[in-house]
C-alpha cells in the first residue's frame, strides 16, 4: 500500500487532464489548452506536448521526481496508445495509475482501453471517469486527495 502523495496527470493532447484536474478539485471552469505545467493543491497538470513530442521526454521526466504518483490519461474513445515503452518506469518506487476519461461518450470502449493500458505497460490501479458521473470522480478524488492508499484491489 502507498499513499498517494503529490500527483502528476500526463497523456496525449486532449486526453481530458485540465478537465480531470479541474473536477477533482471542484473548479467549475471550461478547461483550456495547457501550455506549461500548472499546480492544484498536491495536483499537477502537464501539457500534452510533453507527452506526445519525444523531445519533450526530459521536461516530463524532470518535472515527475518530485511526484510520488504518475497518472496517465487516456480517453475511453481513443483506441491507440502512444506510451512509449518504459517511460512510466524510469523512476522506481512511484505508483503509476491510470484513468480512463470520456466514458460517457458514444464511441466509449472502457473495456478495451483498459485492455490497452495494461497491454502497454499500466499495472497499478484502473480509475473509469466522466464528468457527467460525479460519482467516478470522486472515488479517484478519495484516492487522490483523500485518506484512501493505493492497493492491487482498489479499483482496478
Amino acid at each position: 500500500m502507498n499513499k498517494v502523495g503529490k500527483f502528476m496527470l500526463i497523456g496525449e493532447i486532449e486526453a481530458g487532464k485540465t478537465t480531470l484536474l479541474n473536477a477533482l478539485f471542484g473548479k467549475n471552469e471550461v478547461a483550456r489548452k495547457t501550455q506549461a505545467i500548472e499546480f492544484e493543491g498536491n495536483g499537477m497538470d502537464t501539457p500534452g506536448e510533453y507527452f506526445c513530442h519525444p523531445r519533450l521526454y526530459a521536461a516530463l521526466l524532470c518535472s515527475a521526481q518530485d511526484m510520488s504518483t504518475l497518472v496517465y490519461v487516456h480517453p475511453a474513445d481513443r483506441d491507440t496508445c502512444r506510451l512509449p515503452p518504459g517511460l512510466l518506469d524510469v523512476y522506481v518506487g512511484k505508483n503509476v495509475i491510470g484513468v480512463i476519461t470520456k466514458t460517457d461518450l458514444p464511441d466509449a470502449r472502457p473495456d478495451a482501453v483498459e485492455t490497452l493500458l495494461r497491454e502497454n505497460g499500466i499495472h497499478g490501479s484502473i480509475f473509469r471517469v466522466s464528468n457527467t458521473d460525479s460519482g467516478s470522480i470522486e472515488v479517484l478524488r478519495e484516492v487522490l486527495l483523500g485518506t484512501t492508499t493505493l492497493t492491487k484491489e482498489c479499483c482496478a
